[in-house]
């Protein structure tokens, strides 16, 4: 518990049950009103131990107030930036895609991904991996809830999917989903 602020009460936050309702940190509040809506980003290794994801930030939103506990939904993902330029090099090829997307449980997504080649190549290859990494993404999103898909991101199926039929379109070194914020 922090120290006491004049006129503000402390109210622990708590992770969705998704990340295992693990305490994110405190936060001091005079009004339950002007709490709720803030958003509060940690190191994804902070709530689900896995070191092999430690280049992802993970962003909650405070929805509700129980007693002195604000309880938070899931409001999007990160990578790091360092992570990202450290991917990038000279002679390769990076492809950004954005997609505005449903899941099934009717959340709108936006999806951020990253195709990195490796080697330069010509804007026929640059469309055609575009184009199959957006069909992968909308048909892995549309069938998926939220959770579900969220899962499917931080167990890689996702990725190991993308970088194993992409490269027999032109050979891949690194796929990311850099970013994902819900709407």
């Amino acid at each position: 518990m922090a120290k006491k602020i004049k006129g503000k009460d402390w109210y622990t936050v708590i992770a969705p049950k998704f990340f295992e309702e693990k305490v994110l940190g405190d936060t001091p509040g005079d009004d339950v009103n002007k709490v709720i809506g803030r958003k509060v980003t940690v190191p994804l290794v902070f709530v689900s131990k896995d070191m092999s994801k430690y280049y992802l930030k993970v962003r909650f939103k405070i929805t509700k107030i129980d007693g002195t506990k604000a309880l938070t939904e899931f409001d999007g993902l990160e990578c790091l930036r360092d992570y990202i330029a450290r991917m990038v090099r000279h002679r390769v090829t990076r492809i950004d895609i954005v997609q505005k997307l449903k899941t099934k449980d009717e959340k709108n997504v936006v999806v951020k991904s990253m195709i990195i080649t490796n080697k330069r190549v010509t804007r026929g290859i640059e469309k055609s991996l575009r184009e199959f990494v957006q069909q992968v993404i909308e048909k892995v999103t549309n069938e998926n809830t939220l959770e579900s898909l969220l899962s499917k991101i931080l167990n890689d199926s996702i990725k190991q999917k993308i970088m194993k039929e992409g490269s027999k379109i032109y050979p891949l070194r690194a796929f990311e989903i850099r970013k994902m914020e819900i709407m």
